[in-house]
């Protein structure tokens, strides 16, 4: 009987079915383990540590490499979340990135300090808020001056 090593856990068991199909589609054998218990009781997910994927030991590298390409398990870091001054000037269109020209943005809207402590204070919220531009394609997040 082989060994079987964990290559890789998930918070939800819906995530571990598909990427267990896409494994056992290139004919690698596949257990989950927790996967039962995280249906049953949801909350316990965190507390056990998630779903675990186990394959045989002979196939956990082909099978990392595999969930590597699929999409699966993400080996690059993000990027930091600083934010940028763009001068409003330059720049017209608000509806594109400024790096990557993508229309896939959002705007954040954050109460600032003198918010918070008015808040505080009289305990009225007031809609004094900054407004961050963000990017989903590039991860890039800019404010206009």
């Amino acid at each position: 009987m082989s060994e079987f090593r964990i290559i890789q856990t998930f918070m939800y068991p819906q995530d571990a079915y598909t990427a267990k199909a896409f494994l056992e589609s290139e004919e690698i054998d596949v257990f989950l383990k927790d996967e039962m218990t995280t249906q049953v009781f949801n909350f316990s997910s965190y507390a056990l540590g998630g779903v675990k994927m186990l394959v045989p030991s002979v196939d956990a590298d082909r099978a990392i490499q595999l969930l590597v390409d699929g999409g699966y398990i993400i080996l690059e870091e993000k990027p930091t979340n600083s934010i940028e001054i763009i001068s409003s000037k330059t720049i017209n269109d608000k509806k594109h990135c400024p790096y990557c020209n993508s229309s896939n943005i959002s705007m954040e809207k954050k109460p600032n300090w003198i918010t918070i402590s008015i808040y505080f204070l009289i305990g009225l919220i007031l809609p004094i808020t900054s407004k961050t531009f963000v990017c989903f394609d590039c991860n890039k997040k800019w404010k206009f001056q």
